[in-house]
C-alpha cells in the first residue's frame, strides 16, 4: 500500500470508529437511563475501544502477515482504559468550570476541554503499538487525537443540537487520532523503503500491487524478516516490523535504522553463522553487506528473493538541485 493510500484508510477508520462509536451511543442513551456524568465516560471509554483496537487491527493487516487479536484486544482494552480516564476528568471539569462560573463563555469551554484530554490519551496508548519502532510515534499519536477531540468537542458544543453535526463531531475525533497516528510519520519521513518485486509469489502477491511502502523517519528501527505472527510472544508489538513472506529470507534477517539524519541497513544477528557468514543473502547494489552499510538516495536493497529500493528525501531532493544548477 503507498502512503496515499495509508494516510486515506487511517483516516477513513478513524472516521468509522468515530460513527460507530456515536451510533452505539445514541442506541444506549435511546434505550438506558444513564446520567449525564455516567454516559460521558462510557461513551469516551467506548470510543478509546474503537479506535485503538480498529487502528491497530488495520495496521496489522497491512502491514503484517494478519490481523493478530491479542494485539487488537490489547488495543480495545489500552484505549478503553484511556478514554475511561479522558471521561473521569470531565467530573472536575463540570463542577470546576462549567457550573461554578457565571460566565456562558467560559462553561462552554468544559466539553471541549474533555474531548480534547479524552482524545489526548486515546492517542497516547494508540500510539504505544509502534512504540518500539520509534518513541515519536506515541507523541503523533497523541497530537493527533488532542486536534481531532478538540476541534470534535468544538463542534459537540456549538452545533450540537443536530444528531448530524453530533456524528460528525465524533467522525473528526476519530479522524484525528489515526492522522496522527499515520500522518505525521509520513510528512516527518526522511526517506522510504519501496517494495519493487519478489520472486516469491507470496510477498508478490502482498506488496506487488499496490506497491508498498514504508515510511523511514529519523529515530526508527525496523527489523525486517520472515517471521510470522505465530512465532511472536510480545504483549503489543511485533519482534518483526517489515514482514515479507519469502521463503528464502529467514525469521530475523536485516535491520534498518535511521540515525542523525543517516539510514544504514545491517544483517541481523540471527542471520549471521558460526563462522560469521550470512544465512541468507542481503545486498545493496548488488555487494554482500557482512556489517552495517549506509544507504543513500536510489540503493537496490536485495533480501533473499525480494528486491527492495531505498529513497532518500533529503538525498534526493538535493540532487534534484543539483541537477537544476548544472543543466
Amino acid at each position: 500500500m503507498s502512503l496515499k493510500q495509508t494516510v486515506y484508510f487511517m483516516a477513513l477508520v478513524g472516521a468509522i470508529a468515530g460513527l460507530t462509536c456515536w451510533a452505539v451511543q445514541s442506541w444506549i442513551g435511546d434505550f438506558v437511563r444513564i446520567p449525564q456524568t455516567q454516559f460521558t465516560v462510557l461513551v469516551t471509554a467506548l470510543m478509546g475501544a474503537l479506535i485503538a483496537g480498529m487502528t491497530v487491527g488495520f495496521a496489522d493487516r497491512w502491514t503484517a502477515d494478519r490481523v493478530v487479536a491479542k494485539w487488537v484486544a490489547v488495543g480495545v482494552v489500552l484505549g478503553a482504559l484511556a478514554g475511561n480516564a479522558g471521561g473521569l476528568l470531565y467530573l472536575p471539569i463540570l463542577s470546576g468550570i462549567m457550573q461554578s462560573t457565571t460566565s456562558g463563555r467560559v462553561a462552554l469551554l468544559g466539553r471541549p476541554m474533555t474531548w480534547l484530554i479524552a482524545g489526548g490519551l486515546i492517542g497516547l496508548v494508540t500510539g504505544l503499538r509502534w512504540f518500539g519502532v520509534n518513541r515519536l510515534r506515541s507523541v503523533h499519536a497523541m497530537l493527533g487525537g488532542l486536534i481531532g477531540g478538540g476541534l470534535g468537542g468544538l463542534l459537540f458544543t456549538f452545533l450540537g443540537s443536530a444528531e448530524f453535526f453530533q456524528a460528525l463531531a465524533f467522525m473528526l475525533s476519530g479522524m484525528g487520532i489515526t492522522l496522527g497516528v499515520a500522518l505525521a510519520p509520513v510528512l516527518l519521513r526522511s526517506g522510504v523503503l519501496q517494495f519493487i518485486s519478489s520472486a516469491d509469489p507470496r510477498a508478490q502477491n502482498k506488496y506487488g500491487s499496490p506497491q508498498q511502502e514504508w515510511v523511514v523517519q529519523e529515530g526508527d528501527r525496523f527489523v525486517i524478516g520472515n517471521q510470522g505472527y505465530e512465532r511472536n510472544m510480545t504483549i503489543y508489538a511485533r519482534a518483526v516490523d517489515i514482514y515479507i513472506p519469502d521463503a528464502m529470507m529467514v525469521p530475523w534477517h536485516a535491520v534498518l535504522f535511521a540515525s542523525r539524519k543517516r539510514f544504514y541497513i545491517q544483517q541481523h544477528g540471527d542471520n549471521i553463522g558460526p563462522q560469521g557468514q550470512p544465512l541468507s543473502p542481503l545486498q545493496v547494489n548488488r555487494v554482500n553487506v557482512t556489517s552495517t552499510r549506509e544507504l543513500r538516495d536510489g540503493d537496490e536493497i536485495v533480501l533473499g528473493q525480494t528486491l527492495l529500493r531505498f529513497a532518500s528525501r533529503k538525498q534526493g531532493a538535493a540532487a534534484l538541485q543539483m541537477e537544476g544548477m548544472l543543466a
